[in-house]
């Protein structure tokens, strides 16, 4: 739609002679009115104003339309030749063509034909830029979605298996209390129920740290840190993982320090088990070479940073890979989420630590975290393996 003011009635009905068999015309005789006719109207692309109207100016309605329909294209017409009214046109109304009386009817017809084409193209741009807006907000979405998933099913994984374990073991203890039989067994199975509600326990604070997580991002508030023992956490998480680990590989725990860092630990715990299964997915299947498996865990204090070292021997990453492996949904694995490291490092991030890697494709991988000590306790070097 194209929008005509003049004064001038002769001129409004020429106007509209030469452009209306190709474009719908409307016409006003004010600014005031071309200004009314704006508010009613939709999808005016093209507004083309004579300069000298009695009242309001053309370059006073350009620069009025300008500020409350910036997506109309704005023309300005008159019979005198003024560079002075040219230019406040440009720097005033953004003006995007100066037209001179009379018209030649070929140029004012393809004068407009761009001028309508340019808001075509620039409504056009604007609606793929919306479409382009939701389609990234789809994505964060499910980013967020699949990210929760992935951060729940290990803490729930963890409750499960512990609860069943207790579950198992209490009907057996049952028969051996009522036997009065085997009292050194009841007590060792005893001890490795508490040891398993522990965990079941600790997976449990892990999902309310999730969900808590969740609101607090919402309402953008810190979490709270604490002092975290790396060492307590090691064991911990490699008492989760002994079990799979032992079918696979030998896994050595190798600790010189006992850092404290500031921080969660359950999420300290979520970065270990991630580390520690990823390096158990990239371990040979299971067969002949699992004897020759190695997982080694160590923790260190190094220049007043705690460090946690994950290092397996397993098939390595590609050098074209390793640039890529904390990108969200990356992976080369048939199964996964591609989801487990790009949290790791955001866990590390929040809490005021780094992630390395490196890693050689036959030889094997080697991740690296550091965080600032908090306080270093007395632990002797030692070696354990499973």
């Amino acid at each position: 739609m194209v929008l005509y003011v003049d004064d001038d009635r002769a001129n409004l009905l020429a106007f509209r002679a030469m452009v209306e068999p190709l474009y719908e015309v409307v016409t006003a005789r004010s600014g005031e009115d071309a200004l009314k006719l704006l508010v009613q109207l939709r999808d005016v692309a093209v507004l083309i104003a004579d300069q000298r109207m009695p009242g309001m100016s053309g370059i006073d309605l350009c620069e009025k339309v300008r500020a409350a329909h910036p997506d109309t294209v704005r023309m300005l017409v008159t019979a005198y030749s003024d560079l002075s009214a040219a230019i406040s046109a440009i720097n005033r109304g953004h003006v995007s063509r100066y037209l001179h009386k009379p018209w030649n009817a070929d140029e004012l017809l393809a004068t407009v034909r761009d001028a309508v084409e340019r808001y075509r193209l620039s409504t056009t741009v604007q609606r793929l830029q919306l479409r382009i807006g939701e389609a990234e907000r789809i994505y964060a979405l499910g980013v967020l979605t699949a990210s929760i998933g992935h951060e729940l099913r290990t803490p729930l994984s963890v409750v499960s298996q512990n609860v069943r374990y207790a579950r198992r073991a209490i009907p057996d203890l049952l028969v051996e209390l009522e036997s009065g039989k085997a009292l050194d067994k009841v007590v060792a199975e005893l001890r490795e129920m508490d040891a398993a509600l522990v965990d079941a326990e600790e997976g449990a604070q892990r999902l309310i740290e999730v969900v808590e997580g969740i609101s607090l991002s919402a309402r953008s508030e810190p979490v709270a840190q604490q002092p975290v023992d790396l060492a307590h956490v090691v064991r911990s998480v490699l008492r989760l993982v002994r079990s799979e680990a032992a079918s696979r590989a030998q896994l050595v725990v190798e600790q010189t320090a006992a850092p404290q860092v500031s921080g969660s630990a359950t999420r300290v715990g979520q970065v270990l088990l991630n580390l520690v299964l990823n390096a158990l997915q990239a371990l040979p299947a299971r067969g002949e070479t699992s004897s020759q498996a190695q997982i080694k865990v160590g923790v260190y204090e190094v220049r007043g940073q705690a460090i946690i070292e994950v290092s397996d021997n397993g098939v390595g990453i590609e050098s074209q890979n390793l640039s890529r492996i904390f990108d969200p949904f990356f992976t080369t694995k048939r199964q996964g989420t591609g989801l487990g490291l790009a949290i790791t490092k955001q866990i590390i991030g929040e809490m005021g630590g780094t992630i390395a890697v490196s890693s050689e494709v036959g030889v094997g991988s080697r991740f690296t975290v550091s965080w600032p000590v908090l306080r270093i306790g007395a632990a002797s070097s030692h070696t354990l393996r499973y």
